[in-house]
């Protein structure tokens, strides 16, 4: 499994639909401060962004993600 480092400058997550029909977890900023992660599906997209909303406020985390569940 991948680990994700979330930078503390990230903010809340939201579920959005990337390129190519892919959903993605992103912060809604862009250039410098952007944070965005493409998942293989909407479950796994929305259970990675709870997961990076609850943790947020304790600045870099490390998450262990599996995109095929």
């Amino acid at each position: 499994m991948p680990k994700i480092i979330v930078p503390p400058n990230t903010g809340s997550v939201r579920v959005a639909m990337g390129l190519g029909g892919k959903f993605t977890v992103w912060n809604g900023k862009q250039g410098q401060h952007e944070f965005s992660v493409a998942c293989r599906n909407r479950a796994a997209a929305v259970k990675l962004a709870a997961e990076i909303n609850a943790r947020r406020k304790e600045g870099t985390i490390e998450v262990e993600f599996d995109p095929a569940k």
